[in-house]
């Protein structure tokens, strides 16, 4: 059995989505190169996503599938922002990224460019770039003293050195863009759409200095017709960036706008409208093959996350964790096929509850949770769990939730169930190991000594 998710290696530039399109988000790709290749004025589009969505892997394997599965002749440049932020301009940095991708052919018009940016590269002052993006007019303004703030004493003096130095930075900076435009050019008059796309990922990890600052330069030098770019970004960590920078109270949306044109999600659901399934048991599934996960515990992991996942948000890398805190468990559990079947719900509840909802696992394992618990983590609503509503079945009714709900409330109410007949009762008791009803309620944490405390991932104090 395996410990850890496998770790996909993109041969960036040289392959696209392929056979390999386990999420099937090969089609998302094609749709967002449609987009790019039609248009010609600079678009800047934000894949949005929570961390552990897919971004990145998404954005890797559409660099080379832009034009290798999709025929496009645009060059894409991947940045990767966090791994630059330990830089203080960006602006070198997109650059050179730029000019390891371009031919040779390209090298008096990379010349060029490269002589522009060198021009520009520090005098610019980070309260330049957001005072342009600001506008003058609202220098003297709130937003101006939020700006002259997030810089500290830097902010009086650079300011006025800004004004002084006004004129040979749009010079430098007209020159830059018209290097660049230059170089996005199309190579006939009847091409169109995009000829150059950077696709800047892990922006929102970034220091938000950092972070804003890419969102400048690129708004301020590379807004030129041919030329776009694709964020891999959470907006709204991106928004915290705004806010860390500028204030609490500074319109973290509005300032993004000023940037992001349009916003893309990939699809949660994959399939077609009346078959569909949610791409993060499509990952488990494929986790749970890959990393041995014996049956016994496999089943019960995949009904609990799909209920889970219907009420909470559980992204890939969530997923990864619980399959790989499993493979920890301790061997009693992982090697008993005749491991009570309740005992294993409770374990499997445990780990899920520990990476999905922090909070209420406290709740789970010193079992505390109330219906109200039950109903926020995996649907336990009494319309699931009504099996008539008075002499007519409900259509909304749920076996899987009702089952899962009732072992819960049989665990914290020490086996008292209302309106439940006694074989269920009886039932559950064996499926828990017949526990005795007066410590039912510290069988969560038996279980979890028992099966899941000897080994830990190692987390930072």
């Amino acid at each position: 059995m395996k410990i850890l998710p496998p770790e996909p290696n993109v041969d960036l530039y040289n392959e696209g989505f392929g056979e390999t399109d386990l999420l099937k988000r090969k089609k998302t790709g094609q749709a967002l190169s449609s987009l790019v290749d039609r248009i010609d004025d600079s678009i800047v589009i934000a894949l949005n996503g929570k961390w552990g969505t897919g971004k990145s892997h998404f954005l890797k394997r559409w660099v080379g599938a832009h034009k290798i599965e999709n025929g496009s002749n645009a060059t894409t440049v991947y940045f990767d922002a966090f791994e630059n932020d330990y830089l203080n301009d960006p602006l070198p940095a997109l650059v050179s990224s730029l000019t390891e991708r371009l031919p040779n052919g390209s090298k008096a018009k990379i010349n060029r460019v490269k002589a522009a940016a060198f021009k520009l590269a520090k005098p610019l002052s980070r309260i330049s770039l957001a005072v342009a993006t600001f506008g003058a007019t609202e220098a003297l303004g709130d937003l101006g003293d939020a700006v002259a703030k997030a810089v500290g004493n830097e902010g009086a003096t650079s300011l006025a050195k800004y004004w002084e130095e006004e004129t040979g930075r749009r010079e430098a900076m007209l020159e830059f863009k018209s290097a660049i435009e230059a170089l996005a050019a199309p190579p006939a008059e009847d091409d169109t759409g995009s000829t150059l796309v950077f696709v800047i990922d892990e922006l929102d990890r970034c220091r938000p200095d950092y972070a804003l600052e890419v969102l400048e330069v690129i708004k301020h030098f590379f807004s030129v017709p041919h030329v776009h770019f694709i964020l891999g970004v959470n907006l709204q960590a991106l928004e915290n960036s705004v806010r860390a920078r500028y204030g609490g109270n500074t319109d973290g949306h509005a300032y993004l706008k000023k940037f992001i044109h349009i916003t893309l999600e990939l699809p949660d659901e994959i399939g077609n409208f009346d078959n569909s399934r949610h791409a993060n048991l499509i990952y488990l599934e494929h986790l749970i093959e890959d990393m041995g996960v014996p049956l016994h515990i496999a089943n019960p992991l995949i009904e609990q996350v799909d209920l889970v996942s219907k009420f909470n948000q559980v992204s890939l890398r969530e997923i990864g964790k619980i399959v790989s805190s499993i493979s920890l468990a301790s061997e009693n559990v992982l090697s008993r096929e005749n491991a009570r079947s309740g005992r294993i719900s409770v374990m499997v509840d445990l780990i899920i509850a520990k990476n999905v909802r922090p909070d209420l696992y406290p709740k789970f394992l010193n079992a505390t949770v109330n219906r109200a618990d039950l109903a926020s983590y995996f649907g336990a609503t009494d319309t699931a769990v009504m099996k008539m509503i008075g002499d007519e079945q409900n259509p909304d009714f749920n076996y899987q939730v009702y089952w899962r709900n009732l072992i819960w409330l049989y665990i914290v109410q020490k086996g008292r169930l209302d309106n439940i007949d006694k074989n269920t009762t009886r039932r559950i008791g064996w499926d828990l190991g017949n526990t005795p009803t007066e410590e039912l309620n510290k069988l969560p944490m038996k279980i979890h000594l028992k099966w899941l405390e000897q080994f830990k991932f190692y987390t930072p104090f």
